[in-house]
Parts: structure tokens; sequence; C-alpha cells
């Protein structure tokens, strides 16, 4: 919200402040649980972590999630309109660049000893890879489209909704489940989510109708 404000990209307003907040207070709500639980707490059928590994993992998806507000909002301001882009090509080129600018790091980490290198071991696992790859591939053209067509914010934000889905599927695949607390914080993620939408369909109505005066 912030980039796109300072680049034109998105039209602030305190309606969508509201609704991003809403997903940071949901966000905040699901990953403090394990903040304050810390290391050695009964979380429920999930992995136990130490606090270091929680602070670290919550930084780093920080900075992640900083960094796909910039892509987001880079995308729009220089491609502008979806006409002007060839989603094959662009992700085509951006898959050879990852390719030729981030395979050494697979020899970097063997060799340092940070994480051993190994090709997958059945074809079982090869099969998932590929199935992951095109899963990756497809919802990735899905967003770069709506991001063009609805703005970076409400696609950013409706990326939080990842966090009650994968709750649900949790509980249906692997019949996991989390406190209250947790429940909560989805709620929230889902309602900012959708606060944000209303304001942007408020927004195109208000395009629509200064389109009709000028023509």
């Amino acid at each position: 919200m912030i980039f796109g404000a300072l680049t034109g990209v998105e039209h602030f307003t305190l309606r969508k402040l509201l609704g991003v907040l809403a997903c940071l207070a949901g966000v905040v709500l699901t990953s403090g649980i394990d903040v304050s639980e810390g290391e050695g707490a009964d979380r429920g059928n999930f992995p136990s972590k130490t606090s270091k590994q929680i602070a670290l993992g919550d930084l780093l998806a920080l900075a992640a999630a900083v960094l796909y507000g910039i892509y987001s909002v880079a995308l729009v301001k220089t491609v502008g309109d979806e006409s002007r882009i060839r989603m094959p090509v662009f992700f085509g080129f951006l898959g050879l660049i990852n390719v030729a600018v981030l395979w050494p790091g697979f020899f970097i980490l063997h060799y340092a000893g940070v994480e051993s290198f190994s090709l997958p071991p059945t074809g079982r696992i090869w099969s998932i890879i590929v199935i992951n790859a095109a899963a990756s591939l497809i919802s990735d053209v899905c967003w770069a489209y709506a991001v063009l067509f609805v703005g970076p914010l409400v696609v950013t934000v409706g990326l939080s909704l990842t966090i009650p889905l994968s709750l649900v599927g949790q509980m249906v695949l692997q019949d996991e489940y989390v406190t209250a607390m947790y429940f909560v914080g989805a709620a929230v993620v889902v309602v900012g989510f959708l606060v944000v939408n209303w304001d942007m369909g408020d927004d195109a109505k208000e395009e629509d109708v200064s389109g009709v005066e000028v023509r």
C-alpha cells in the first residue's frame, strides 16, 4: 500500500488502510502464538521450534513480503496494461535468469556444509517436483494478470488468504489442529481482504462514472 501510494499506482484511502491493518493483525495473531509459546511448548501437532528459529523465520517472511510488494508495484508501474506484455515470454526469461543466477548456490551451500545437495532419489519425488513446478507456474501467471487487472494491493492482500486456506488444508489432509486464537487470526485476515476488495470496487465504480462524464 505504501509503495503503491508513493508511485501513484494505488489510490490511498482510510478503508484500504484499515483493511491492510486488519490483515497484519491477523498475521500477528497467528504468528504470535509461536512466539508466545516459545521453545518446547505444546504447539498441537506442529513441529517444535526454538525461539531463535521462530524469530528468524518471521523476519525472513517480513523481508520477503516487502520485496514482494516492491515487485508487484514495479510490475504495474513498468507494464501498465496487460496488452503490453506476453506472460509466457516474461516468465520464460524470469525462469532463465533464476536458473543462470541461482544454481551455483546449490553447490556453495553443499560444500559449505549448510545443506546437502542431491538429485531426487525416487520417481515419486520427481513427480512431486514436476507437479509443483507446473502449479507454481500457473499460479504465478494468474497472479501477474490479477495484479495488472485489479492492482497490486488487493492481490497481495489476497495472498494472505493462504493462512486460513492452509489451516483448512492441514485439518483436512493432515489432521492437524491449532488453538482457537489461530482461527481468530485467520478470520481477521479474511475480513481485511474483504474490506480492501470492497474499497477497490468503489474505486472502479468512480472511474467508470468519471469515464462516462468525460465521454
